[in-house]
């Protein structure tokens, strides 16, 4: 019987593997897909997750890779725009190649692949659900989240190439706007959502959103239909998908979206990443707040196998940690999803402030101080 067995192999999952496999601890790590496989994301990898992954060589493989350093951030209305800079250059990464590298990391550092579906919990001292926003183990541990009917959204990505520009860049002509460079990411708005816009590896851009449940009732999964309601609703939205071209074929999109509270252990069972808490994908941590996830729980592995405590008790040390690092982030992120997803309200907004503090605001609210984290990974390497 391994010591963990973790199910989900993505950024949280194939993290805490790492972190403990380095550890001499035995490790069976689980996922249903082989890899490499694509996923539903933003790709957007931010500063405050790097000093977990600078130590496992991560950082210097994806900056390798062609990574690009995203340093700003633009808020894009129907009228009005807000930039502002990120105190740390983040990363666009395809999770394509992340979660592979990421997977090959826990693998070399010693942890055990598994590549099946998994149907019952598997036998190990410690499990962890790493399983992502929505598994089949939600529903048989009995998850509240699971019930709610009135809060659901749904995820959609593709990936795409810029067309070049026939004509010059110039906007106010009649023509079609520059493409943004490929330091910066967009946040577009659409009524009940919201779209992120980001350079990845490869000379790709990803262009990927989140809409409430309750505008795809007429269009029964069919992507297409829905992006071109959204390009005829809002004129920028036309000149971005102008702009580019698909990179690849059809969409990915998700299960349903839940933005409501979750325990970070249930049924003796620890949750990280988006099993413990959907973050906004507006902020662009939600794969950084999987990885600290990961940091966070793994000293507390630690100490039950060595037996320095009882379960219950750091159970409970687990959930107050996780609570402490993220649920206001959670809480914050909502509200600014709330304005995002209504145009006219953003531009209200925008028209009030270019003070870059908003921006700080932001940040500082929706993500960890990368001295933090940098001191929790010191801890541990």
């Amino acid at each position: 019987m391994e010591d963990v067995a973790i199910i989900g192999a993505g950024p949280a999952g194939s993290t805490l593997a790492a972190l403990l496999a380095g550890r001499g601890i035995s490790v069976a790590l689980y996922d249903r897909d082989a890899f490499p496989r694509d996923k539903l994301c933003g790709e957007f990898l931010s500063y405050d997750a790097l000093p977990v992954l600078e130590p496992l060589g991560v950082v210097d493989e994806i900056d390798k890779a062609g990574a690009p350093r995203i340093e700003r951030c633009r808020v894009v209305g129907s009228k009005r725009t807000y930039e502002f800079a990120f105190p740390h250059a983040a990363r666009g990464v395809s999770r394509f190649y992340l979660d592979d590298l990421l997977h090959r990391v826990a693998q070399q550092r010693g942890a055990r692949a598994m590549v099946n579906t998994v149907n019952e919990l598997p036998e190990a001292k410690v499990i962890v659900g790493a399983w992502g926003r929505w598994g089949r183990f939600d529903q048989q541990l009995g998850r509240k989240f699971v019930r709610d009917r009135s809060h659901r959204n749904f995820g959609f990505k593709r990936h795409y190439r810029r067309v070049e520009d026939r004509q010059s860049c110039l906007s106010g002509t009649g023509r079609i706007a520059c493409p943004p460079p490929s330091n910066v990411i967009d946040l577009h708005s659409f009524k009940r959502g919201y779209l992120g816009v980001n350079a990845v590896e490869g000379g790709i851009t990803n262009i990927c959103g989140l809409v409430h449940a309750s505008r795809l009732a007429h269009h029964k999964g069919k992507w297409d239909a829905f992006i071109e309601t959204i390009r005829a609703e809002e004129p920028r939205l036309e000149e971005l998908y102008a702009r580019h071209e698909p990179a690849q074929d059809g969409y990915l999109s998700s299960e349903p979206v839940i933005f409501r509270a979750r325990s970070a252990v249930e049924g003796g069972v620890f949750m990280i990443g988006d099993a413990s808490g959907v973050i906004d994908p507006l902020t662009g941590n939600g794969m950084a707040m999987a990885i600290q996830s990961a940091l966070l729980l793994a000293p507390h592995i630690v100490r039950l196998l060595e037996q320095h405590a009882g379960r219950n008790e750091i159970e409970n040390e687990y959930r107050r940690a996780h609570r402490k690092m993220f649920l206001a982030r959670i809480a914050w992120s909502r509200r600014v999803a709330s304005l995002l997803s209504r145009p006219r309200l953003l531009d209200t907004a925008l028209t009030t402030t270019s003070s870059p503090r908003i921006g700080e605001l932001l940040l500082r609210h929706t993500r960890a101080s990368r001295d933090e984290i940098a001191r929790l990974a010191d801890a541990w390497f």
